[in-house]
């Protein structure tokens, strides 16, 4: 992996350690099916998860849409795939698929709804990567991008200074680590229609955050910006922090939602004028 390529390449490759992890935090919550009421999911939806992990987010999906309706979960993760496969079995309204580099493996017009979570902060292109979105969804199809805004990532007892230190170390980890303030004029620049933005900012003072800091300091340590012993002060003092009683990560999350214009097929209907 080079420091060009990682924001890609450590989701391609990823180690048994930082898999369980990942299997851990993208476990479906309680709070999922809140996070997806912009949506507006139905029953019979057809609703693509883009960059669905190990896909249990898709799954719960899944279950709005019931027996008529279809979720599709994409991954580049060979292993993410796999695995989501053999659990969904013979199920024929959820599906995972491998994605190799921009195109998505659907057909034009195949969802009516697409979710992109904490995704395209790593995205080599984020414009081609919303035409693709825009070729998938069917005209009048809604989308909802979440991501994060590193900038504004707040983790105590570290305070502001040691925080930026900590996650700059960790930056090749993101193609591009503001996103989150960027979602509306992407969206505006790739033609969708409907745009409209809001900020969900969350507070962790139990722990669970520590899985997220666990896999920024294994980022940290392949560029060697921080020494190891210095990352390894930094957990051991967060997680003293969270059995204390003095642990809080907050990272606020912009939620973009947008429809595809029908603007092609009103031009497609709109009467042909005669030449004079």
């Amino acid at each position: 992996m080079t420091r060009n390529t990682f924001y890609a390449d450590h989701w391609r490759v990823i180690d048994t350690e930082r898999f369980a992890r990942y299997e851990r935090m993208f476990m479906w919550r309680e709070g999922h099916a809140a996070l997806l009421e912009p949506l507006d999911l139905r029953s019979g939806s057809r609703v693509l998860d883009y960059g669905c992990g190990p896909g249990f987010v898709t799954e719960g999906i899944a279950g709005i849409v019931g027996s008529t309706g279809h979720a599709y979960g994409v991954d580049l993760n060979p292993r993410f795939v796999a695995n989501a496969t053999d659990r969904a079995g013979e199920s024929a309204h959820v599906s995972f698929h491998l994605v190799d580099g921009n195109r998505i493996p659907l057909a034009d017009g195949t969802v009516d709804r697409l979710l992109c979570k904490n995704v395209l902060e790593y995205v080599a292109d984020v414009k081609t990567t919303l035409a693709e979105f825009h070729r998938v969804l069917e005209p009048g199809g809604r989308l909802l991008l979440i991501d994060s805004d590193w900038s504004f990532v707040v983790v105590e007892p570290w305070g502001a200074a040691r925080t930026r230190r900590f996650f700059d170390a960790a930056s090749p980890a993101f193609k591009e680590p503001e996103i989150g303030r960027k979602l509306r004029g992407h969206l505006l620049g790739a033609g969708f229609g409907d745009v409209e933005v809001n900020v969900q900012a969350g507070v962790d003072t139990e722990g669970g955050s520590l899985l997220v800091l666990r896999n920024m300091a294994s980022y940290a340590r392949n560029f060697d910006a921080i020494p190891p012993d210095e990352i390894d002060a930094m957990l051991a003092e967060a997680e003293a922090a969270a059995e204390t009683g003095g642990y809080l990560f907050c990272l606020p999350q912009f939620l973009a939602t947008a429809v595809r214009s029908d603007l092609e097929r009103r031009v497609e209907a709109r009467p042909r004028v005669m030449d004079r």
